[in-house]
Formats: structure tokens, C-alpha cells, sequence
């Protein structure tokens, strides 16, 4: 158990050396299977910094909201993580042990957080100024059973001031990563193709499975807002 100062001020990475308390995790992203040897992943957190840290590990849910944002609760019934904590000396690293517990033949991709986060105490030998910098890095575990894949429908494709605007739902089994993403837009026999700085805006997004996101793009120079367009996605 360690023991927490009682009094925490939380800075900036900016105004401290970065050298000072960083610390590294990898992988970021691991997919596990529901049952059997797939269904854990060790993670390793080096201390890239130049004082030993304490950090803590745990697993939370992961729910989406439309607009991007995410809540979180806590998994510790899904999963085991050993050990919960550790105290890792300069330029060392711990390995930790993530085993699933929980339903072994989901319908669906289920998507957590693992999250290695620094516990704000005093491990140097000298007094401690009750000043505090704490680091959390956040990864991501998908649960995943064999067949999954996503299926992205659009709607609500409407201008909104310069901007083009649309939905996305994911309806599909499996989260949707939009990389290299390409809007291809529809009006009868007219089509167009959006990618690159068009589509920059949304590049990237991450859209899990049964979730729907809001997004907008700068409204394209050669598209007839009187016309009505219809868009599908694609992407790798």
C-alpha cells in the first residue's frame, strides 16, 4: 500500500523536466480472444524518467458517446491485473499480466481501457516539498471474438453553416478505425470522392461497435446543397 502526501498540487508536463517522471507503455492496443490462451496480454511499463515512480493498474469500460467523449467504470470484475501496482526504479520496466474473466462467447467486440496511472508519493530519500507531478497512460483492449466486423451506415447529411455534417453509426460487431479514410458522396449518376485534407477532420476516428458519432468536414466547393446526396465510407 503506498502511503499519499496529503498535500498534491498536479503541474504541467511542460514545467518540469520531461525526463523527470515519464514512464512508457506498450503495447497501446491489444486485442484479446474470450476464452483460451489469447485471452491475456502482458503489458510493459518502463520508467523512462530518471527517479523510481509508483504506479497503479487497472481495467475500465469503454462507452462512446456521439460526440466522441468517453465514460469509464471500473472492469475489476472482468479482468485480473497482477501486479495492481508496483514501484519501478529509473529505466526498468514491470510487466504486467491482463487475463479476461468475463463472458467467453460475446455477440459483439467488447472495447476497455487499461490504464497505467502514477501515484503521487515520495520515493526519493530527501524531504518532499508537497509538490506532486503525476502521469496516467491509457491503452486500449478490445475483447474479441472470431467473425466480428464492423458496418458503418451515414445519415442526417446536412450543411451546417461552411460545414458538411453527418452521422455515422457503427452497427456492425467490431470498432471501425477510420484510416485512409474516403467519403464517396452520391446524388443519382453524379459522385463524388473526398480523402486526403478533405477528410482530415474525421481521419483517424475510432467508432466502436454499436456506437454513433457526429462529425463535420469542410463543406465541399463542387457539391449542389439543393441536390439530395447520399455517402458511404471507406477505409482500411
Amino acid at each position: 500500500m503506498f502511503k499519499i502526501t496529503s498535500f498534491i498540487v498536479f503541474l504541467s508536463l511542460s514545467l518540469l523536466s520531461p525526463r523527470l517522471f515519464a514512464f512508457g507503455l506498450k503495447p497501446l492496443f491489444a486485442s484479446l480472444a474470450p476464452a483460451g490462451a489469447g485471452a491475456e496480454q502482458v503489458f510493459r511499463v518502463t520508467n523512462t524518467g530518471d527517479a523510481p515512480i509508483a504506479v497503479q493498474f487497472r481495467v475500465t469500460t469503454r462507452e462512446q458517446a456521439i460526440d466522441g467523449t468517453e465514460s469509464q467504470k471500473a472492469a475489476d470484475d472482468s479482468f485480473m491485473v497482477y501486479p495492481p501496482q508496483a514501484v519501478i526504479a529509473p529505466n526498468k520496466t514491470q510487466k504486467v499480466r491482463v487475463q479476461w474473466l468475463g463472458e467467453q462467447n460475446p455477440s459483439k467486440e467488447l472495447a476497455y481501457r487499461f490504464v497505467a496511472e502514477q501515484v503521487p508519493v515520495n520515493l526519493s530519500k530527501g524531504e518532499s516539498t508537497g509538490v506532486q507531478m503525476v502521469m496516467t497512460v491509457v491503452g486500449s483492449i478490445y475483447i474479441s471474438p472470431k467473425g466480428t466486423t464492423p458496418k458503418l451506415v451515414v445519415s442526417n447529411l446536412h450543411r451546417s453553416g461552411n460545414k458538411l455534417a453527418f452521422s455515422v453509426k457503427n452497427s456492425g460487431t467490431k470498432h471501425a478505425l477510420l484510416d485512409n479514410l474516403k467519403i464517396n458522396l452520391s446524388h443519382q449518376q453524379q459522385t463524388l470522392q473526398l480523402s486526403g485534407a478533405q477528410v482530415a477532420e474525421v481521419e483517424g476516428k475510432n467508432i466502436l461497435a454499436g456506437a454513433q458519432r457526429n462529425f463535420s468536414i469542410a463543406y465541399p466547393a463542387n457539391m449542389n446543397i439543393n441536390k439530395n446526396w447520399s455517402a458511404q465510407l471507406s477505409f482500411n
